[in-house]
């Protein structure tokens, strides 16, 4: 499940829309070597979304992060000129912002998609819905619809999100091995349902 995004996003909030390629740092003199402080990542962008106070987009610009966290943003040929990084991330013709946040999430259900669309709320639950959870959903299941969907996510540029389900501690061990955060919580329901005892 581990991509370049995914190690990237680990702590950092940041993700880069699209694949992306590792890329070698420019060769510099070892005089000037001297005087460049040596970082764990930079990721360039065609545009940078700093999401500060001013809502501040950087066009050429790129981000210098070192041991999980952001220390400057700026244009790219300043940030490549005051830091060496072990690894590179090119961002021609794409943007570089602070990942998005999906607020509402049951992450397992991704396999559930296409089960019946176009249907009421309540129908499509009480009569679709909540039968197959009980006939189908174990923590198999869970493991494999989670996996799916943090890769959705993470190649969407989602890097948290707020997931409730069943297994909710197979939950936090996919969310783990992919790197990635999230609030998880168990599923409350006033019937039968998959993790009942």
């Amino acid at each position: 499940m581990k991509s370049s995004i995914g190690k990237a996003v680990t702590g950092t909030l940041l993700s880069l829309l699209v694949a992306c390629t590792a890329e070698t740092p420019p060769a510099v003199s070892q005089s000037a070597q001297a005087d460049i402080d040596q970082i764990d990542l930079i990721i360039d962008g065609r545009y940078v979304v700093t999401m500060d106070a001013n809502e501040t987009i950087i066009e050429n610009g790129a981000v210098a992060i070192d041991d999980g966290v952001i220390i400057a943003t700026g244009a790219s040929d300043a940030i490549n000129s005051e830091y060496s990084a072990a690894q590179t991330l090119s961002g021609e013709n794409r943007v570089v912002m602070p990942g998005l946040v999906n607020g509402h999430q049951h992450a397992a259900m991704t396999i559930l998609r296409g089960v019946a669309d176009d249907l009421a709320l309540m129908d499509w639950l009480n009569n679709y819905i909540f039968p197959a959870e009980v006939e189908f959903v174990d923590a198999e299941f869970v493991r494999i619809g989670t996996e799916l969907s943090c890769w959705e996510m993470i190649r969407g540029g989602t890097t948290t999100f707020v997931d409730m389900y069943y297994y909710p501690d197979v939950i936090a061990e996919v969310i783990d091995s992919c790197g990635m955060r999230a609030l998880i919580s168990a599923t409350v329901i006033d019937q039968r349902s998959p993790d009942a005892e």
